[in-house]
């Protein structure tokens, strides 16, 4: 199975976002609109969308994002189709990514998930279900309250995530700089609502690393 890097103008662009995304995202979706402007450029971080292509059929997809002021990866979006589950490809995908964000120089890489204990979007099964898979490619929590800023005009700040540092070459460390953390989320409030974080996130000199579990 090939993974393919999309461009703005690429037809498969609309064919994942209208299809498997938006399947898997249609509660809280960017429109293509700002994936294809930040595609092209126009953005104040580099985002790139990579999909895997199983003869004519997009079997999954991941969007990841690099911001250069704070040096941070963040993977958005991951989603695999049905008939390709249980075969490895979101770990294939989801490691590949945060390979590409250290090699272009983050010096960490975030991405968000449902937290089980509060989504209301799927049910606490399907949620701790992912986190644990995510937990066993080697991602931890970041032991801090997370709200997700609002991504478009048309959503609100998504308060029932956990944030979550993914690995690298070598494991994570029990803790991280709060100072990374700090800077990441401003400037990811800063490019989606040109404002400051939400007032109930606060961070400490130094953030725990932790493994959530039932």
């Amino acid at each position: 199975m090939d993974l393919v890097d999309l461009t703005a103008d690429d037809p498969r662009l609309a064919a994942f976002h209208r299809g498997i995304y938006w399947d898997a995202f249609a509660k809280q979706y960017e429109p293509i609109e700002s994936w294809q402007r930040a595609l092209r450029g126009d953005d104040a971080y580099r985002l790139n969308i990579r999909v895997a292509i199983d003869g004519d059929t997009i079997a999954g997809g991941i969007a990841y994002e690099l911001y250069p002021r704070s040096r941070c990866g963040f993977i958005t979006y991951m989603v695999v189709a049905p008939a390709a589950r249980r075969t490895g490809l979101g770990k294939r995908m989801q490691g590949e990514a945060a390979a590409a964000l250290f090699a272009d120089g983050a010096v960490a890489v975030f991405g968000e998930i449902n937290d089980p204990r509060t989504t209301s979007i799927e049910g606490a099964e399907a949620a701790w279900a992912r986190l644990e898979r995510n937990q066993r490619w080697g991602a931890r929590v970041l032991d801090l309250r997370y709200i997700q800023p609002a991504l478009a005009p048309h959503l609100a700040r998504d308060r029932e995530l956990v944030m979550i540092a993914l690995a690298g070459a070598t494991p994570l460390p029990s803790e991280m700089s709060g100072a990374i953390v700090r800077e990441f989320i401003d400037e990811l409030y800063a490019v989606t609502e040109f404002g400051p974080p939400d007032p109930e996130i606060q961070i400490g000199e130094r953030v725990r690393l932790v493994e959530m579990r039932r």
